[in-house]
């Protein structure tokens, strides 16, 4: 079972990797880079909310939030800000982390059921 401790640790595992991958943007370019960090801060405060008072709609919010750093990503893959490579590796932590919210919620959904 996931709970918030585990997914709070793989979102700022995945800020700190995007952060690092972001760090050369171009001046022209710095407003896609705080907007993927802010949608990240956002997700990460989301997670926390989603934990204190078990809101199953905190939880989708945070599946709506990694498909907007999601779109974002994907922008910087088009302007050729990041490798192919790097867009890959994101997308599978980004993955990864709505597999875990949506494990999150059917668990949740089921304690709530019983």
């Amino acid at each position: 079972m996931y709970d918030n401790l585990i997914i709070s640790k793989k979102i700022k595992k995945t800020l700190e990797y995007v952060d690092k991958i972001t760090i050369n943007y171009s001046h022209e370019y710095r407003y896609l880079k705080n907007n993927i960090n802010s949608s990240f801060f956002n997700l990460l405060e989301l997670s926390y909310k989603a934990s204190i008072f078990k809101d199953i709609n905190s939880m989708k919010e945070m599946i709506v939030k990694i498909k907007i750093i999601d779109f974002y990503i994907r922008k910087s893959l088009d302007y050729g800000l990041i490798s192919f490579k790097k867009f890959i590796n994101i997308g599978k932590y980004l993955l990864e982390l709505i597999k875990m919210i949506n494990t999150w919620i059917k668990n949740e959904t089921e304690r709530k059921s019983i």
